[in-house]
């Protein structure tokens, strides 16, 4: 190692001073120990130099290191933010598959025509164009299984869960009942059939 030889260098110096001073200016001595303090100039410097190539180097390394634990520390950021974002995305389709379910679930659009007119009789309303499956007697109890709301006075507004008492079903699709004690027209693919019931019952069902 270049220290331990140094020393070693440096003590062997002294060692010839001594001697020098012991041999009172003996010319081979002195030329000899003239010779020891150029290599020992010599060594100092090449010591310095190889201690700042070393810090150099040092310097060099730790540089190096923080940029790799920068570069580290970046993509460990940039792996967290792409995994919230991916669980933000999740987050966002579950939220979203409810209402998605829903709107499958109602029934397509499909253009009806208007419900048929009520027109006054005897101081009553009666029903125009009305050409029903259902005798005068017997009436039937349907759920609603999708909500529906009224566009004009003659429609009736639905809730899912209620009750509707369908009187009367047409050919174009509409159905003429009451609910809570509104009577009216609705689509009739808004509800589902639940049990037959006599007219004489109505009256107990609300």
């Amino acid at each position: 190692m270049p220290t331990f030889f140094g020393i070693n260098q440096a003590i062997e110096v002294s060692r010839r001073q001594a001697k020098l001073r012991e041999s009172n200016g003996n010319p081979e001595s002195a030329s000899r120990l003239e010779a020891a303090e150029a290599k020992l100039k010599d060594l100092k410097s090449n010591m310095t130099t190889l201690g700042k190539e070393a810090s150099a180097a040092m310097t060099a390394v730790e540089a190096q290191q923080q940029r790799l634990t920068l570069q580290r520390l970046v993509a460990m950021v940039e792996a967290q933010r792409h995994y919230h974002q991916r669980v933000l995305q999740i987050l966002d389709q579950l939220e979203m598959m409810p209402e998605r379910q829903r709107i499958e679930a109602s029934p397509s659009y499909n253009p009806m025509p208007p419900p048929p007119a009520y027109t006054e009789v005897n101081g009553g309303l009666a029903s125009q164009s009305y050409d029903g499956s259902i005798d005068g007697k017997t009436y039937f109890l349907a759920e609603v299984v999708h909500p529906y709301e009224a566009e004009s006075d003659i429609e009736l507004t639905l809730s899912v869960g209620d009750y509707v008492v369908v009187r009367k079903v047409s050919n174009n699709g509409w159905a003429e009942g009451e609910c809570k004690g509104n009577a009216g027209w609705f689509p009739f693919g808004y509800v589902e059939r639940r049990e037959r019931i006599l007219a004489t019952k109505v009256a107990e069902v609300f």
